[in-house]
């Protein structure tokens, strides 16, 4: 068990403001954005827990709470319900902008700023304890792992996690450097401690364009391209894969309102295989999740690795998304 690699389904599960600071209409309810309502079925979390059982995997669902204020609490609980009832993992997401367009509504200043690390350290302390309330009646327990909307975390915002009690965070994202992500510490694709907590970065490999990144996100790249990521990454010592996707996934979105949806067959078929490759090599890979997860056997001086990967994976994947995109397909 020691050699397996640890591979991680993390799902960014939130919904969206709906373009609402312009348009006024407000933000969309979590059964478009979370559950994936098209027509009669579901293509968001339900269906992405169905594929996961399929094969005996969970994963952790990194939950939005802020947009209880807008949405009103019991959509938010209802989501957390679901999730729990079925064994898998819920952990604490944050975008400060839901927070913020909810004081607007109230009449306070206009806030349209969604990257926590570009907040004060008092504000981040403070902001992220009232995640942690929200997440506590939601759920009936505190969290214990983060991710920052957007990716949008540093250094500073570990110091206020470890100050809220949360000992594990994964917002650290190489590709967003410099964009949406504030950390300083560079580059990272494996698990460190920084500031007292265990950041688990997503995992990333090298584009063929040079200094850039590509993160494992299952709607961006290819199987080839995520196995061959694992592969290599083993290779060099690295025992902890993060792989990233959001509740929206399986949805192929036209507009800013959800209201022009199409379910992505190219996505589903994506995540259906790499779960069954993935199955294929029980004897390397052990899929966790971070809220049962034994930080004693996750070694913080693994060797950091970018992997490099071929032209050609690249190639056809960007293929496959090109016949992605025709509205038919």
């Amino acid at each position: 068990m020691a050699d397996k690699i640890r591979v991680y389904f993390t799902v960014d599960t939130e919904t969206s403001l709906g373009g609402a600071w312009r348009n006024a209409l407000g933000p969309l309810p979590v059964s478009r954005t979370i559950l994936g309502e098209n027509g009669s079925r579901f293509y968001g979390v339900p269906l992405i827990m169905d594929i996961l059982e399929q094969h005996r995997f969970r994963a952790t669902f990194f939950v939005e709470v802020f947009c209880s204020y807008l949405r009103g609490a019991q959509e938010v609980r209802d989501v957390f319900d679901c999730i729990q009832k079925r064994g898998h993992d819920v952990q604490l997401h944050l975008h400060p902008v839901q927070r913020f367009y909810r004081d607007f509504v109230e009449g306070r200043g206009r806030r349209e700023q969604d990257l926590m690390f570009q907040l004060s350290p008092e504000e981040q302390r403070d902001l992220i304890g009232e995640g942690v309330a929200l997440f506590r009646e939601f759920s009936g327990v505190a969290p214990r792992a983060f991710r920052a909307g957007c990716y949008g975390a540093s250094e500073g915002t570990l110091r206020a996690l470890r100050e809220n009690g949360i000992v594990i965070d994964s917002s650290y994202n190489l590709a967003y450097l410099d964009r949406t992500c504030g950390f300083r510490e560079r580059p990272l694709n494996v698990p460190r401690v920084l500031e007292g907590v265990h950041e688990f970065p997503v995992t990333n490999f090298q584009s063929v364009r040079a200094g850039a990144y590509k993160n494992l996100e299952i709607s961006a790249v290819s199987v080839r391209e995520i196995l061959e990521t694992i592969r290599l990454s083993k290779e060099s010592g690295c025992r902890d894969i993060v792989l990233v996707f959001h509740s929206f996934s399986f949805l192929k979105n036209r507009d800013v309102r959800f209201e022009n949806v199409r379910p992505d067959r190219i996505v589903m078929q994506r995540f259906r295989r790499l779960c069954a490759e993935l199955t294929q090599m029980h004897d390397q890979v052990e899929v966790c999740v971070f809220g049962d997860l034994d930080l004693a056997r996750v070694d913080p001086g693994q060797r950091n690795v970018v992997p490099a990967l071929g032209w050609f994976p690249q190639a056809i994947r960007k293929a496959v998304q090109g016949i992605d995109h025709i509205p038919w397909i």
